[in-house]
């Protein structure tokens, strides 16, 4: 029968969003009470500073309270811009940071990152303490203990295709930087992908009352990272500048002891050395920077020139190209493939999968996120009974100019 419909043209159906999630999608995790519209353990996905307003997360709310969640917010939407995703979730104020990271039944840490189903690339864990600070080679115990449960949440994280790097607020620094912790070198301890914050902006954190005034700026670290490119040192002097005279942010640069960087001269190269982040200046460039992106594990080169992810950069760099490796090879599991006669894999499939992982590398090489990748498969890769596929992933990452040592001469002439 004939339709008098004529030409009857359907919506389609669309499928999964094949867009990359944005390097910038960042989680805050904050022990402070709830907020008017933020109850404790519910997680929020925000994107300005108005969201949070609108969740009862203000200034009032943070000076009332005596703490620093909104400042935390403030600052991470200064430097990272407005329209990008921040997940929050808030913790009962007692809570500590091991607690954090080491919580059972997938909470706090766990549960901000699966609410986020993922999409999470950094994350900042803040506190707010109300007692007495245990010290602990330096710093509260609760720092020094939780790099190690930070480390492992990360192995969690990336274990279930979710892996994000870890700012901690190192809050309440001891002062000595012969005394603090060497947190490229704790024993028994590599954190590849947790960073530890003690700067502060000595300015804001001086009108603070209390344990507040002991705290890092760990927002502003976090957006930061947000807006840094994936292999992009936070501490770049060109790209990132801290200070915002017109509204009076950062202007003078200080630790989590609250003194500021001018005082504490003696310490600072010292902390840097350390890994430790914290603002510092350049003289006589204006405005404060980070001092470098470290993360707490000493920096590796074994004999095949194979280098470990002793920086933010480099950890964020590695964890996309397997993110977009893994999604490019993923949908190849579990097909057909021929072998040749004595069951080793012919050139075509090696060309086929060599090339899949080759043209992620290629991508990212035009995007300027690494300098160069290689896929190479294993020939001897056993289809038959093991039905495993061995790959072989080697990546460049870009370098980072962090000194530059020259030398200069008076001559009567050149």
């Amino acid at each position: 029968m004939a339709s008098l419909d004529g030409a009857k043209i359907q919506k389609g159906k669309v499928g999964a969003n094949a867009l990359a999630v944005s390097d910038g999608v960042s989680g805050l995790l904050a022990a402070a009470p709830a907020a008017a519209n933020l109850p404790i353990g519910t997680v929020k996905g925000i994107y300005n500073l108005v969201d949070a307003e609108n969740l009862g997360i203000t200034p009032a709310y943070d000076k009332t309270n005596d703490v620093n969640v909104y400042r935390h917010i403030n600052e991470f939407y200064r430097l990272a811009g407005e329209g990008t995703k921040l997940y929050i979730l808030l913790a009962d104020q007692a809570t500590t940071l091991v607690e954090m990271c080491e919580s059972a039944n997938d909470t706090l840490c766990k549960a901000l990152i699966t609410e986020a189903e993922g999409t999470i690339r950094q994350i900042a864990l803040s506190v707010n303490p109300t007692g007495v600070t245990t010290m602990l080679n330096g710093m509260p115990a609760d720092v020094y203990n939780v790099i190690a449960k930070a480390q492992l949440l990360y192995k969690w994280a990336d274990d279930n295709f979710m892996s994000c790097n870890i700012l901690l607020e190192g809050y309440d620094f001891g002062g000595n930087g012969a005394a603090s912790a060497d947190l490229r070198a704790i024993e028994n301890v590599a954190a590849p992908n947790v960073s530890v914050v003690i700067g502060q902006d000595f300015n804001y954190a001086s009108g603070l009352v209390d344990n507040a005034k002991k705290m890092a700026d760990v927002g502003t670290a976090l957006g930061t990272v947000s807006a840094a490119a994936i292999n992009q040192n936070i501490g770049d002097n060109e790209s990132f500048n801290l200070t915002d005279g017109i509204k009076g942010k950062w202007l003078v640069a200080g630790l989590s002891n609250n003194k500021t960087i001018k005082s504490q001269l003696s310490h600072l190269q010292t902390l840097d050395d350390k890994g430790y982040l914290f603002g510092t200046t350049y003289p006589p460039m204006a405005g404060v920077r980070w001092n470098n992106d470290h993360t707490c594990v000493e920096i590796i080169q074994d004999a095949e020139g194979n280098i470990n992810e002793h920086t933010i950069a480099y950890g964020r760099t590695h964890d996309k190209a397997r993110r977009l490796l893994r999604n490019a090879l993923l949908p190849k599991v579990k097909t057909k493939q021929p072998v040749d006669k004595s069951g080793k894999l012919p050139t075509g499939v090696i060309k086929y999968f060599e090339n899949l992982g080759d043209t992620v590398f290629a991508d990212m090489e035009t995007a300027t996120e690494i300098s160069s990748g290689k896929t190479s498969v294993d020939p001897n890769s056993d289809l038959i009974t093991a039905k495993e596929l061995i790959v072989k992933f080697q990546i460049v990452p870009y370098g980072t100019v962090v000194k530059i040592n020259g030398t200069s001469n008076l001559k009567n002439s050149i």
